[in-house]
């Protein structure tokens, strides 16, 4: 999925910024089309990552930056969140850190911060707040029309939109990608083999190509849209804080 050269170069970035920023990598993925199944011949690599800073930079009275940003350079888009951020938006069923956590393309993992992650992530997940914000990501990219239409769009939407029936069909966390969405659901043939051959499209376009309406993904993502999905009232995330507030002295204390 992704070039073993350009597999090189964003592990040198990741050192890069661990020796600018005096930071710990704990987990690098791609978070991007690259990572969701349907890149174009000129995608970017969003590389996201996870990071840690020293035991004293968390004992100012003064808060630190919690995110490293760079700017996009030669297609590498590369960012990240310290860990308490990170834990903070998972404690709070966040869908982009769970996604990060779920990602099938992963540069740099340290197992034992990964799994206090992820057991945060199961404690915290909410499937009501994450079909909230799949509903609103598929309402975004996809409006109704005639002519054509931008093939990135329709990608920006159907995967929301697959993320939405996983929620309703099993009532767990969804996968990131596109093809595990499709391969655990029972979506009609028709509609994964337009989808399917827009994939293989894709491939070989630019992130600005057109494409004609399709029809059949249209009144998929129509009858997907008339489901109503309402903001999730406020519910109990003290249990995921506590475990998030563990995980986090685990990652920052020196053990014993």
């Amino acid at each position: 999925m992704i070039d073993p050269a350009f597999r090189a170069r964003a592990e040198a970035a990741l050192a890069g910024v661990e020796r600018a920023e005096g930071v710990r990598v704990l987990l690098a993925v791609e978070s991007g089309s690259r990572a969701w199944g349907f890149a174009s011949r000129d995608s970017d690599y969003d590389v996201r990552f996870v990071y840690l800073r020293p035991l004293a930079d968390y004992l100012s009275v003064a808060p630190g930056r919690d995110v490293v940003e760079q700017p996009v350079e030669e297609l590498l888009d590369l960012s990240g969140w310290d860990a308490r951020k990170a834990l903070g938006l998972l404690a709070r069923s966040n869908a982009v850190a769970l996604e990060w956590l779920a990602s099938p393309v992963v540069y740099r993992r340290d197992p034992a911060a990964v799994e206090l992650l992820s057991a945060v992530a199961r404690v915290a997940a909410h499937p009501p707040a994450l079909a909230y914000h799949y509903d609103r990501l598929t309402r975004h990219a996809w409006q109704a029309g005639t002519g054509e239409v931008r093939l990135k769009s329709y990608f920006y939407a159907l995967r929301p939109a697959l993320a939405l029936w996983w929620l309703r069909e099993r009532g767990t966390t969804p996968p990131m990608d596109l093809p595990s969405l499709l391969a655990g659901l029972a979506v009609p043939g028709e509609v994964a083999a337009a989808v399917e051959a827009l994939r293989g499209a894709k491939a070989v376009a630019t992130e600005t190509d057109m494409v004609p309406r399709q029809p059949v993904l249209d009144e998929f993502l129509v009858e997907t849209l008339a489901v109503p999905v309402l903001r999730p009232p406020a519910w109990d995330t003290a249990p995921a804080l506590a475990a998030a507030s563990d995980a986090f002295r685990r990652l920052v204390l020196p053990e014993g």
